[in-house]
């Protein structure tokens, strides 16, 4: 049962974790990509940047909470099968969020992607 307790709190400072240290990289490449492409850049390829930057960052956090939570599953169900019933159903409502983040985000980024945003990003790469 400390699963029930402790886990959601880790998942939120987890997931911020990984969201700050993806928004601190993206502003240093937007820095950068400023400086580089001073004549060319607009807002518009910064916030193609940063929605590339947040997509990647909630794919990530999806995976690595995805990995936890089947662990603790595997765990729970090895251990205590008569609660594995309770944990499944809190995994999967941190794990739809998670997902609806992600598709969210994913869409966002795919239509900008698909709107020709990422030109002058794609050229340095």
């Amino acid at each position: 049962m400390m699963y029930l307790d402790v886990i959601t709190a880790f998942e939120i400072v987890l997931c911020s974790l990984v969201v700050l240290l993806f928004l601190a990289t993206g502003f240093l490449n937007l820095k950068d990509f400023q400086t580089m492409r001073q004549s060319k850049w607009t807002r518009q390829d910064s916030v193609a940047l940063m929605l590339q930057t947040l997509f990647y960052a909630f794919l990530l956090n999806f995976l690595v909470i995805d990995a936890i939570n089947g662990g603790v599953l595997l765990f729970t169900f090895l251990r205590a099968p008569l609660l594995s019933q309770t944990v499944l159903a809190w995994v999967l409502i941190s794990l739809q969020v998670l997902l609806g983040v992600l598709v969210l985000t994913g869409v966002i980024y795919g239509t900008a992607r698909w709107r020709d945003w990422y030109d002058l990003i794609d050229a340095e790469y």
